[in-house]
């Protein structure tokens, strides 16, 4: 239905000891993450979500009110058909729909995730999507180019039409992200993991780190992030070191509930 979100299973693995639903980023559709589900243990099943505006849908109107979809998402991954444990990871946009659903089923007295994956995201505390979106949105092509991890293709660029169709999904999310108001709240007692690309223009170490802020991390251990080498869009290159990592952090916090290898 128009408007509403569809969970996409990546790969069926009715009996993984945990769901992982990935959150893509501006622009993407559920197919963004389709790699991950060759690449992940039997312990695990992947899933991603269908938005309006996006991928196959790309004719229907996109979302663009931040609290809307994370209560759309918050009801999607807290499924009462399914009892097994849940995780969350979002990548750019799709960070900051992971935790204002983790707030939303929080508020609403559901199940939270076993665990929550941010990558390539500053923490939205001190109006820091404004201030960083709104140069990158008024600098061209070259602040668009660092929105999307890379020069524009010259095929769109000589393509009014085409460059339309392809950036209208992009600035449907940064105006998710603009739309974004954060409300102070005591942080969230969830695990919590951090990732992003060691050359990200738009997301350096320091904002990585003011996730812990909202998060119930113990002073003395703030979740640490793990950097890989490239942009904003780092995961193209790194999708086999990124996923062993994931893995690595997801399985350190739900090994009661995963099968001994």
């Amino acid at each position: 239905m128009a408007g509403e979100l569809t969970r996409v299973v990546l790969r069926e693995r009715p009996r993984a000891a945990v769901r992982l639903y990935c959150l893509p980023p501006a622009g993407a559709g559920a197919g963004f993450f389709a790699p991950w589900a060759e690449l992940l243990p039997e312990w695990v099943e992947a899933c991603s979500v269908s938005m309006p505006g996006r991928g196959s849908r790309a004719q229907e109107p996109s979302l663009t009110d931040t609290a809307a979809v994370a209560a759309l998402v918050a009801g999607m991954v807290d499924d009462e058909a399914d009892p097994r444990p849940f995780a969350v990871f979002g990548h750019s946009v799709g960070a900051l729909v992971a935790f204002a659903a983790v707030r939303h089923l929080r508020a609403c007295g559901g199940r939270l995730p076993s665990w929550v994956g941010i990558s390539a995201l500053c923490g939205p505390q001190d109006d820091a999507y404004a201030k960083g979106m709104v140069p990158l949105l008024a600098g061209g092509l070259d602040g668009l180019g660092q929105l999307v991890g890379g020069p524009i293709p010259q095929r769109l660029l000589q393509d009014p039409v085409s460059m339309a169709t392809a950036c209208t999904p992009l600035l449907a999310d940064c105006l998710l992200l603009l739309h974004h108001r954060h409300r102070d709240e005591r942080p969230l007692d969830v695990p919590l993991a951090l990732y992003g690309g060691a050359q990200d223009p738009t997301t350096s170490v320091r904002q990585l780190l003011g996730w812990n802020e909202l998060f119930a991390c113990a002073p003395s251990m703030p979740a640490q992030p793990r950097l890989f080498e490239g942009g904003h869009m780092y995961l193209h290159g790194q999708l086999e070191a990124l996923v062993r990592q994931v893995v690595a952090d997801l399985g350190s916090v739900v090994r009661e509930a995963v099968p001994a290898a």
